[in-house]
């Protein structure tokens, strides 16, 4: 899956991502980091959050129930 915004390209596949600023390549790797990094440098826009929302929600489920499963003082 491929995702442009601005002078950004990120692309998805079997779960790497490679970014790209300006045509050069910026980063190959984990998809997530790939997409942290994509945000980081678009100042998180809401359109680029927008692109991942469901990779986003999926990260706050899951930190909510890290939390739930913590033991309480």
């Amino acid at each position: 899956m491929k995702h442009v915004y601005e002078n950004f390209v990120f692309v998805n596949q079997d779960n790497k991502g490679v970014l790209y600023k300006d045509g050069k390549l910026m980063f190959m790797g984990n998809a997530w980091s790939a997409i942290n990094i994509f945000l980081n440098n678009t100042n998180h826009a809401p359109e680029v959050r927008k692109m991942f929302k469901a990779q986003l929600d999926q990260r706050e489920q899951l930190r909510f129930e890290a939390e739930q499963k913590k033991p309480k003082e």
